[in-house]
């Protein structure tokens, strides 16, 4: 028992580094979300963008809040770094131990 104590030690403390939400980076919440093509009739396209929050290891820590604010945070720092200011989201897929939500990148006026 006193063998795989370290390993069991050494599991849970690297796991705390991997518990960590996406975070918002600074301008990517001027990225808006719309569920209706009338928002974003007038706007380009750009491209597909997929926000994830979780993995298989790390979901029982995670609150499903903090899963789906983690993969909104991921998509709009994808839809950003494509030069869009808007996102029309398709699905938010909720697997058993992570979130994925689909979307298409726009700028819009």
């Amino acid at each position: 028992m006193l063998k795989i104590l370290p390993v069991i030690l050494l599991f849970f403390l690297s796991s705390c580094s991997v518990l960590e939400m996406k975070k918002i980076k600074s301008g990517d919440e001027t990225v808006r979300l719309y569920s209706d093509t009338e928002q974003i009739k007038d706007c380009t396209f750009i491209d597909e963008v997929i926000g994830t929050q979780g993995h298989w290891y790390d979901f029982i820590f995670i609150s499903n809040k903090n899963l789906t604010q983690g993969a909104i945070n991921d998509l709009k720092s994808q839809a950003r770094a494509l030069g869009a200011n808007s996102v029309h989201v398709h699905t938010n897929m909720a697997f058993q131990t992570s979130v994925t939500i689909l979307g298409q990148a726009y700028e819009c006026p």
